[in-house]
């Protein structure tokens, strides 16, 4: 049997703080947290276990990486993660009685694709490929959008845990562009963190500023005042939102390209929450940069429900 690393039994019990800690702060969200919460903490728990990135070994050209070429995009294959179809039918065993409890209103759907997963009228590969994105199968009693839902939320943790192997090839290189280093994917969350570096400017103004991947998990650093959506380095043109009463949460949007993003400045934080939950608490904010015209680099998996 697999044992839990301390890097996974920590991320566990960090979701479980963080989701204490957020549910005493605001209670106004709790049935965001209270449905999301147990998800995050079963996909931790399904990532531990996961293979990882089992396949022929990825040579990266750091000339090439350098110069934008994602991890995956040096694959032969076509720049995709591996199959992990066959690990979904456990997953769904696991996942969808959660889900199921976590959003009772479609309960019934969850168990009608179950169901359909367990008889095989829904094939493992097209499981997968529609939480990817790529197919829209249909399911009988389970609407599109829930399908969409469940199977990107069932390949989530299989995904998150080929990443961070890939991320191993690339750690020492420089990556200056906006989209992920792994997989391509646009960002959804940033966060400003101290770091132990002499860079005086750069401690003294909140630490680095860190983008993580919408698709993977995946961080990676990138510059402080820029715009990741369209790169505008003007003041005039960035803007920051945030509540008065939470300061260490806030939005950066530009005027430019109309985009935003979601930060979580850490600097004077003792502990660092869960970026996953942290996100869940800022639902306010992005409906606030949302309500003035803004849209997401990229969605989090509530933004539609």
């Amino acid at each position: 049997m697999q044992t839990a690393t301390p890097e996974a039994t920590s991320a566990l019990r960090g979701i479980e703080t963080a989701l204490a800690r957020a549910l005493t702060e605001l209670p106004a969200l709790s049935p965001l947290l209270e449905a999301f919460g147990p998800l995050l903490a079963e996909q931790a728990r399904l990532r531990q276990a996961a293979p990882g990135w089992t396949g022929p070994a990825i040579t990266v050209d750091p000339d090439r990486f350098t110069q934008g070429a994602f991890v995956l995009a040096h694959t032969q294959v076509g720049g995709g993660f591996e199959d992990m179809s066959a690990q979904l039918p456990a997953a769904a065993r696991t996942l969808l009685p959660v889900m199921a409890k976590s959003f009772p209103a479609l309960a019934k759907e969850f168990s009608a694709l179950g169901k359909a997963i367990k008889s095989g009228a829904l094939s493992p590969q097209d499981l997968a490929a529609t939480g990817f994105g790529e197919r829209q199968p249909e399911v009988p009693g389970v609407s599109s959008e829930t399908l969409a839902f469940a199977a990107a939320e069932l390949v989530r943790p299989f995904v998150e845990r080929q990443a961070q192997d890939l991320l191993a090839l690339v750690r020492e290189l420089p990556w200056r562009q906006t989209c992920c280093p792994v997989c391509g994917g646009a960002p959804n969350m940033s966060a400003l963190r101290r770091v132990n570096e002499d860079d005086a400017f750069i401690q003294a103004h909140g630490g680095r500023r860190f983008l993580r991947c919408a698709c993977c998990a995946t961080e990676w650093t990138h510059k402080r005042v820029s715009c990741p959506g369209c790169g505008c380095e003007e003041p005039d043109e960035l803007v920051v939102l945030r509540d008065p009463a939470r300061q260490h949460e806030r939005a950066d949007a530009c005027k430019r390209c109309k985009s935003f993003l979601l930060c979580l400045d850490t600097g004077e934080l003792a502990d660092t929450p869960d970026p996953d939950i942290a996100a869940l608490t800022m639902l306010p904010l992005a409906i606030q940069a949302k309500e003035q015209g803004f849209k997401p680099l990229a969605e989090h998996p509530w933004s539609n429900l």
